[in-house]
């Protein structure tokens, strides 16, 4: 790694001795006369490790990402899933929600930004009277990161977080301060912003009810999971259809979209998902730490205006604590994320997975490690 390449000559040297008297060690153990052969695997489990010192993920077929874990600070099973949040020395602090890795203090603002501030940013051909953005509704994003990034816009009268487990949010407010921050006062929580209103209901249901009333969003992030079990019923059409159908004039909707690398199916069904009811959807490219590859992509849909043109008035006017910056967006950022290389455009032009399919894969992909007792993979 970065650190032995800098310690030059001697360290190369010390690093090398260490390696040759582990490996002779080891041959010498499987080689001693007074021992009968031993078989040796490298034991693998998804989520925390046995000694709870280190965190695997998923990041594709046969390819796992693994975290050093110095202290588990949160541990709770909900009545939807395993809320888990612990220290990384790299990473910081980060949430894992049934073993599967969600965010990290260190990489959360890469996504979090440009799911908010790309969307939001665009030149608009129909602003609503109160304001640029003035109803916004966040779908999952219990962490706080979009909602606390869309705040950071001051022409924003609501934003009303659906978030279905309290216990996210629970976990959240205790032990992510830094994410679930006030958008443009240092040290504070996100909840002393009182355009805040969270709600833990099915989105779904909360979003067809809201529709059914006559409300109108301007802007909907879908903060997505992948669709495994109850998570699929975001990828139906009758929901991209509600999403459209929900949107003022002028409005826009961003969805965690997969990644042409690692989750091409994803990525493809949610552009073909939105793309038979919004005329306009481009993906775009964030960087994170966590998620399959690092390169990751998000989906923004329009009623027509072109999202890639960005508004300098609208940037300019995002608000942040005093001697705080944004660590990802700039206009000159958001211009450059719609840039997709060949390989994305080669995924999309192949026809959409069937949702079976799409559950098919994203079960494949995150069933990995040696059987345990019971014969169950970990």
């Amino acid at each position: 790694g970065m650190s032995s390449r800098m310690m030059g000559k001697d360290g190369q040297r010390l690093g090398a001795f260490g390696v040759g008297v582990v490996v002779t060690i080891f041959l010498f153990s499987l080689y001693r006369e007074d021992s009968a052969p031993k078989k040796y695997a490298i034991q693998i489990t998804s989520g925390l490790s046995p000694q709870k010192r280190w965190v695997t993920d998923t990041w594709g077929r046969g390819i796992l990402f693994s975290t050093a874990v110095s202290k588990v600070v949160h541990t709770k099973q909900s009545d939807f899933q395993l809320v888990q949040v612990f220290d990384s020395p790299d990473l910081g602090r980060v949430l894992m929600l049934d073993e599967f890795l969600q965010t990290s203090v260190a990489d959360e603002a890469g996504y979090h930004e440009m799911i908010a501030h790309v969307p939001m940013s665009f030149k608009r051909s129909k602003p609503t009277q109160e304001g640029q953005w003035a109803e916004v509704l966040v779908i999952g994003g219990g962490d706080g990161g979009s909602a606390r990034e869309i705040l950071r816009h001051p022409h924003v009268k609501t934003v009303t977080l659906c978030e279905i487990d309290p216990a996210v949010i629970h976990a959240a407010t205790e032990y992510l301060p830094t994410i679930w921050a006030h958008p443009y006062l240092a040290d504070r929580p996100l909840h002393e912003d009182s355009r805040l209103k969270v709600k833990n209901v099915d989105a779904i249901k909360f979003l067809q009810e809201a529709y059914d009333a006559g409300k109108r969003f301007d802007f909907i992030v879908v903060d997505a999971s992948d669709p495994i079990g109850p998570g699929i019923e975001l990828y139906r059409s009758k929901f991209y259809k509600l999403l459209k159908d929900s949107l003022n004039e002028g409005g826009a909707v961003a969805i965690q979209g997969g990644s042409f690398v690692y989750l091409k199916l994803v990525f493809s069904a949610v552009y073909h998902g939105l793309k038979a009811h919004f005329p306009i959807v481009k993906p775009i490219n964030c960087v994170t730490q966590l998620y399959p590859g690092g390169v990751w992509n998000l989906a923004i849909a329009t009623l027509g205006d072109d999202p890639a043109d960005v508004d300098e008035d609208i940037v300019a006017a995002i608000q942040t604590p005093p001697g705080f910056n944004l660590k990802w967006y700039t206009s000159e950022v958001h211009k450059a994320s719609f840039a997709l290389p060949p390989a994305a455009y080669t995924v999309l032009a192949k026809p959409p997975p069937s949702l079976e399919e799409l559950e098919r894969d994203a079960a494949d992909w995150s069933i990995f490690g040696e059987p345990k007792k019971g014969g169950k993979r970990s």
